[in-house]
């Protein structure tokens, strides 16, 4: 005998209904912008074409009986002006911009009136009305924010032009309902007749007006932020990041304040990224728990979508590796971080010869490394001098986006490393990037003044890992040797070849294999990094983004 709980129960037939209607949904979501599109595109060129024929014999004759020829001219080079603009609109709606739907689907019922009031087109008119209520109940499809909602947003404003339009169309049929057009057409009259300079002016007017709207609603939507919240939205990712469960040194970025972030639900993971061009550019890997970093990355892809920007990921380690595929993102190695093991880092054997020989050669000369925790007094003059020779001796200005730079605020939150001889000024400093759960410790900032002398650096950083270890901390990150370790293999992607050619020919240009063999001396551990973004995107593109972000934009090398 069935009971009652078991006749509720869906049949297996309701159960794939119920299924097939669901994948019918997701299909027409995906379908629904390159079909508004087409219909757009087509639509307007419907509209150009049927401006540049004359009207069926028969029906202008009998419109003209109902309208006054001035409307019947204003229609059909109004009709003219929509197809233009429809065509315009499809690439919004190609790219999912909810401007540029609300937009067409207003020109498709404009034109088609229009279409009526020009020639009596019913034909084009059904036509265009079809298309309108194709696009009808697709709004949720269309997804990401164009300027255009910013205009609307700004009510009286948006309502006061629309008015002040119509108003002005208004007056001037009010105006010249008397005049007679029957002997030649509008835009040939009189240059000095008052209808025809009034037509013009119309025309012109809504044409300005159409534009500003058509160029709102194919603009993706950038988000204005109050001060207010942006103050509420720094304060946010350091306390996701104080709390983190694994995060690694570059995630000290957030106190500069300069990155963008998107967070989990939970708002205790995130991921920090900054715009550029059609990118937006993801720094590292997630912050904060382990088991939302997947739900992060997939917030941020999200987020980029909304804005119809690319994502691309910068920096990202091979532990997000397995959720970067499952995204079906493309991955290309783009270097390698030198990182010491400091379980098992000592200054014994002949590898370490050199170090040791720097090391006693600079103390005896009376050199000392200070390692100055936060809130400890630093000479801060002292160290803007350094910063500021260096960065001359560079020929450039401070990076950003991968690295920090020199501001006091900032740097004040981190250890301080110095060298310097007793009762002397500071010639040389780093600033160390440590984690939340005191296994790694990352360099950041490294700078010494033009006069130092020799191996300075190399003295700075072998006390900087010997105070790491005596502090407990697990790991030492020297930072990305750019290009390194990129296979050139005949099976390699062309990416990785051109990558590795570089590396080892182009060392004038940036010094990439002495950047590496200079680190490969403290003994470290080469983890792999990637760059990574969906499959459409160019990662060369991509990474040219990322270099003019850290470099300040075009002439950012260029300026002191």
């Amino acid at each position: 005998m069935q009971t009652a709980d078991q006749s509720a129960e869906p049949s297996p037939a309701a159960n794939d209904t119920r299924e097939w209607v669901v994948l019918a949904r997701a299909a027409a979501h995906e379908l629904a912008p390159p079909i508004s599109a087409a219909i757009a595109f087509i639509a307007g060129l419907v509209l150009l074409n049927s401006a540049a024929q004359p009207a069926l014999p028969g029906r202008l004759e009998a419109l003209m009986q109902a309208w006054p020829l001035v409307v019947v001219e204003l229609s059909h080079f109004m009709a003219s002006v929509v197809g233009v603009f429809l065509i315009l609109v499809s690439g919004g709606l190609w790219r999912r911009l909810d401007g540029a739907y609300w937009l067409a689907l207003t020109l498709l019922v404009v034109g088609a009136l229009f279409s009526l009031s020009k020639a009596l087109d019913y034909e084009e008119a059904i036509g265009l009305a079809a298309g309108a209520l194709i696009l009808a109940p697709c709004h949720s499809a269309f997804f990401r924010r164009s300027e255009l909602a910013q205009v609307v947003a700004r009510g009286p404003w948006a309502l006061g032009l629309v008015f002040a339009l119509a108003a002005m169309v208004w007056i001037f049929l009010m105006s010249y309902d008397r005049t007679p057009y029957q002997d030649e057409l509008w835009w040939t009259f009189l240059r000095d007749a008052e209808a025809s300079r009034s037509i013009r002016a119309v025309a012109a007017a809504i044409v300005a007006g159409l534009l500003a709207l058509g160029l709102a609603a194919i603009a993706p939507s950038r988000a204005r932020v109050s001060p207010e919240a942006l103050a509420t939205m720094h304060k946010q990712p350091e306390q996701a990041f104080a709390n983190a469960e694994q995060a690694r040194g570059e995630a000290n970025l957030i106190y500069l304040g300069e990155h963008d972030a998107v967070f989990t639900a939970s708002g205790e993971t995130l991921v920090l990224f900054r715009a550029r061009g059609s990118h937006l550019i993801a720094m590292g890997d997630p912050i904060g728990k382990t088991t939302e970093r997947a739900e992060a990355l997939l917030q941020f892809h999200a987020l980029a979508d909304r804005k119809a920007a690319n994502p691309v990921l910068y920096s990202v380690s091979g532990a997000l590796l397995e959720t970067v595929v499952d995204l079906g993102y493309a991955i290309r190695k783009i270097g390698e971080s030198a990182v010491v093991d400091l379980a098992t880092f000592s200054l014994d054997g002949a590898a370490r010869a050199k170090l040791r020989n720097v090391r006693n050669k600079l103390s005896r000369e009376g050199y000392v490394v200070t390692v100055a925790a936060p809130g400890d007094p630093i000479d801060w003059p002292a160290l803007k001098r350094v910063s500021d020779a260096w960065l001359e001796a560079q020929a450039g200005r401070e990076k950003a986006f991968s690295l920090g730079r020199f501001h006091e605020a900032y740097l004040a939150r981190f250890p301080i490393v110095t060298v310097a001889r007793a009762g002397e000024a500071p010639i040389a400093f780093a600033n160390l990037w440590p984690t939340p759960d005191h296994g790694d410790i990352a360099v950041d900032l490294m700078r010494h003044a033009p006069d130092a002398p020799k191996g300075v650096m190399d003295f700075l950083f072998v006390e900087a890992i010997l105070w790491a270890k005596n502090a407990g901390f697990k790991a030492f990150d020297l930072g990305m040797a750019p290009l390194s370790g990129l296979s050139a293999s005949r099976y390699a992607p062309l990416m990785s070849k051109l990558g590795a050619a570089i590396f080892e020919r182009a060392e004038y240009v940036y010094g990439f294999q002495g950047l590496r063999a200079y680190k490969q001396k403290f003994g470290p551990q080469w983890r792999p990094l990637f760059i990574a973004a969906p499959a459409h995107v160019s990662l060369p593109l991509a990474l040219l983004d990322v270099g003019l972000l850290t470099a300040g934009g075009w002439l950012g090398p260029l300026k002191s």
